[in-house]
Parts: structure tokens; C-alpha cells; sequence
């Protein structure tokens, strides 16, 4: 009898055929499938620092806000939280459009007169710190007023009740037909430039800076910071 070896063969070539076209449909299926690739997460646009942002803001003209004479340009806030004078200081006098009692008192003339800026603010944070005993007196050292000069930045003061902001456009107050009330608005966005010193409204509140220094400020009802100078 001869050895069957006809099925065995038979058997062996279907086989091959089958693992043969198993290996080409697999071949072909890997040539034809993408395999997704993760792509990096966008980067977020990098957030400018205030002093950056003042700086790229269009300048509005001071002849488009309320001009007090060449030295002197008052305005408020968009949402009228914050009232601004780019002015003169002469030894803690402020030459104030709005508010004589900051005007008034006696000048030392031995203290030069510089440009400055001063705002007040309806609502405000508490100084970090009491920088003043106000010399003895019963007035309290209260937060809501900044002043800004060419050579510093300072947060709060010496004084008994409200600011006039606060009297005048504070919670509860009724706004009135005061000078202070009627003082155009800067929208935020733009900014106004006088006497080295520019100011402008942002989302996260008012921005002011000394040109040269880049000394200033960010003030809101919520905070305040002080930006040394660069």
C-alpha cells in the first residue's frame, strides 16, 4: 500500500494559501489605516503685563476729555468705580479740579510743584499697611486715594469720613449733578497721556505709569497693586 501522502499535501497547500492571504489583507489593512495622533494642546496667548498693555492702547486726545487748563485733565472710569486727575502736587496739596479741600491749606513754596496723578476710588480695598500716624491726630489712615508722582507711589491717607468719589458716586450715593458726576468717561481700552504720566482702563482695572520710570499703579474696588519702577 502506498503511503497517502496526496490528502496530506492537499491539506498542507490550503493552509499556506490561507495564512498567505491572511498576511495580505493584513498588509493591506495596515497601509490604508491612519492611526490618529494626538496633536499638542494649543498655547494659550500669553497675557500682557499692565505696563505692556497701557502701552499698546490707543491714545485719546486730552482736548476729548475735560481740560482744566494745560497741566490738568480729570475723567472717570468706564463704570464710574474710579476718579482720576493727571495735575501737580506741591508738598501733599493736590491741585484738585473737583475738590477744593485737596487744593486748599497752605503751600510750602520751598517744595517744588510736580506733576502727578491722583484718583479716588468709590470702593476700595483696606491698605496692606499703615504707612502714616498722621501725626498724632484722631484722622484714620484710610485706603481709596493714590497719589503718583515721578518719584513714588503711594495708598491711602490721612482723613476723617468719605472722599468726595465716595460721597458723590459711592454705594448708596445718588450721583447728583456735581462737577465730579459730570466728568467724561475713559473707555476701557483707550488711554490718556499728560505731563509724562499715562493712564488707561483695562479689564482688570485702572493702569497708570510714569513714562520714563514706568512707576505707576492697578487699582479696581477689589485691589491694589503698586508697579516699581523698571
Amino acid at each position: 500500500m502506498q503511503p497517502a501522502t496526496g490528502g496530506v499535501l492537499k491539506r498542507a497547500r490550503m493552509r499556506a494559501v490561507v495564512v498567505g492571504c491572511a498576511l495580505f489583507i493584513m498588509a493591506a489593512l495596515a497601509g490604508c489605516v491612519e492611526v490618529p495622533v494626538a496633536s499638542p494642546a494649543p498655547t494659550p496667548e500669553s497675557e500682557l503685563a499692565p505696563r505692556e498693555e497701557l502701552a499698546a492702547m490707543p491714545e485719546l486726545p486730552v482736548s476729548e476729555l475735560q481740560n482744566f487748563g494745560e497741566d490738568v485733565v480729570a475723567f472717570l472710569t468706564e463704570d464710574r468705580t474710579t476718579y482720576c486727575a493727571i495735575t501737580t502736587e506741591q508738598g501733599g496739596i493736590i491741585n484738585s479740579p473737583v475738590d477744593p479741600r485737596l487744593s486748599g491749606g497752605e503751600r510750602d513754596d520751598t517744595v517744588l510743584e510736580v506733576p502727578a496723578v491722583y484718583c479716588e476710588l468709590t470702593r476700595y480695598p483696606e491698605p496692606a499697611k499703615v504707612t502714616d500716624n498722621c501725626h498724632g491726630t484722631n484722622l484714620g489712615f484710610k485706603g481709596g486715594t493714590i497719589l503718583l508722582t515721578a518719584e513714588r507711589v503711594s495708598y491711602g491717607g490721612c482723613r476723617v469720613g468719605m472722599t468726595l468719589m465716595e460721597a458723590e458716586l459711592g454705594p448708596g450715593a445718588d450721583g447728583g449733578d456735581s462737577q465730579l458726576s459730570r466728568l467724561p468717561l475713559l473707555e476701557d481700552g483707550t488711554a490718556v497721556e499728560l505731563n509724562g504720566f499715562r493712564c488707561g482702563g483695562t479689564d482688570r482695572g485702572l493702569v497708570c505709569a510714569e513714562s520714563e520710570t514706568g512707576l505707576g499703579f492697578v487699582a479696581s474696588v477689589d485691589a491694589f497693586e503698586a508697579l516699581p519702577a523698571q
